[in-house]
């Protein structure tokens, strides 16, 4: 178990460190109001209840929703091109102007965009707004690391256009970048011509078809999430940030799946995708454990910390807990924190869903509801049958949880009256 844990916590670390990942996940981080906005606009305007939609339609409420959501989570990859390129110039800290790298990208990323030329002399050009969405975060990620690679490159070699000293900072910067923009530049605009003459029809096309129905098709696989899962928790066991390590991993595998679900209900069109990298949660780790210790435990120690960490757990602030019992290292909680919560969450969920008793989530919730109670989330994904299963899984997971809380408030129970004889 030693060794295992060691290799675990080794593997864990190397992708905690990695730079891509961290990168990634930061410009997720950062676009988390506008992302959380419009999966709040998404799930108030796809609310199937007749009343209701014939209500926000008369209203003029159904139009602002569609265009809140068009302008947020319909436009992710605009937004990635820049903030991942903006990232990647903070994190190697080449660039004068961390803006001008981003806006260099997003530049960029349009540029291989194709559009429609209007007929009419000053008629407005026409983007296709398929690839500023879901559909294009890929090639996005991907624009965003070679222009900031080209700047580094730039950077490393000294090709820039140099100022006199006494020209302010600003402006220097901006002319320090004119290089390898223009470099960025020329080569996405070569890239785009070359392509609009392959049966791809476009870069953005040849990135879905080779990148994302593959990872895509690993994303559909349920034993793929299982494991994910399991990883993610097992590194929490061992004290790593399992969300920090594991969640670039899956944002990358399942986003496009939740876009995809995301637009669909928006709009009232049937979800596609069955699995999506969703789950009825319990929270966010250590709240169905602090439940089985309010009712079962007898031993000072743990009623205390269970009390004190009863209210940061239920909002998704799990260290006070994990730290605190603690959960993390401690091997009488490997079986249900590691293994059979995740487990009865993937495949209880998947269950559900081909038996017809739980509709496929519309991905409104996931990260948007991450502090919010674990039904707020399953009720924003699910519906109703969210709510009302994932109270029932929540329940189960408890009651999962006191043999083993109870083995532990033993131990603590005997230590303390050890003590106390003492």
């Amino acid at each position: 178990m030693n060794k295992f844990l060691e290799k675990l916590v080794g593997i864990s670390s190397k992708l905690a460190q990695n730079n891509v990942l961290n990168i990634i996940q930061s410009a997720f981080m950062l676009m988390m109001p506008v992302s959380m906005i419009g999966g709040f606009a998404a799930l108030f305007n796809g609310i199937s209840v007749e009343a209701y939609q014939a209500f926000i339609t008369s209203a003029g409420i159904k139009s602002i929703l569609s265009v809140i959501y068009q302008w947020t989570i319909g436009m992710i990859a605009i937004y990635l091109s820049f903030l991942i390129a903006y990232r990647h110039a903070q994190t190697y800290r080449y660039a004068k102007s961390d803006i001008a790298v981003g806006i260099t990208s997003l530049v960029s990323f349009l540029i291989v965009t194709p559009y429609v030329i209007p007929e009419e002399p000053y008629a407005p050009t026409m983007l296709p707004s398929s690839w500023l969405g879901a559909s294009g975060m890929f090639s996005a990620i991907i624009i965003a690391f070679v222009v900031g690679n080209i700047f580094k490159v730039c950077k490393k070699y000294n090709i820039a256009i140099r100022l006199p000293e006494q020209v302010p900072p600003m402006i220097s910067a901006q002319f320090t970048a004119i290089i390898p923009a223009a470099l960025s530049m020329i080569l996405f605009g070569i890239v785009s011509l070359l392509f609009a003459k392959t049966s791809f029809g476009c870069f953005h096309q040849l990135i879905y078809s080779v990148i994302s129905k593959p990872l895509g098709a690993v994303g559909s696989n349920i034993f793929g999430l299982w494991i994910l899962q399991v990883v993610l928790y097992g590194l929490w066991f061992c004290g790593i940030h399992g969300g920090m390590t594991v969640g670039p991993i899956i944002m990358m595998l399942f986003m496009q799946l939740q876009m995809d679900n995301m637009t669909a209900y928006q709009t009232g069109a049937p979800l596609p995708h069955m699995l999506a990298g969703d789950t009825l949660t319990f929270g966010t780790g250590s709240i169905p454990l602090v439940i089985a210790a309010l009712l079962v435990c007898k031993s000072e120690s743990c009623k205390s910390i269970s009390r004190f960490g009863f209210i940061p757990a239920f909002f998704g602030v799990d260290e006070p807990v994990y730290f605190g019992m603690p959960m993390i290292m401690n091997p009488i909680f490997f079986i249900p924190w590691v293994i059979g919560a995740p487990t009865l969450s993937v495949f209880g969920t998947h269950l559900l869903k081909m038996i017809g008793l739980l509709g496929y989530s519309n991905c409104t919730g996931g990260q948007n509801a991450a502090n919010l109670p674990f039904f707020v989330g399953n009720m924003m994904n699910y519906g109703i049958a969210g709510l009302i299963w994932g109270c029932v899984f929540f329940a189960l997971i408890v009651l999962m949880y006191i043999p083993f809380v109870k083995a532990y408030d033993k131990q603590m129970l005997e230590q303390e009256q050890q003590n106390t004889a003492e």
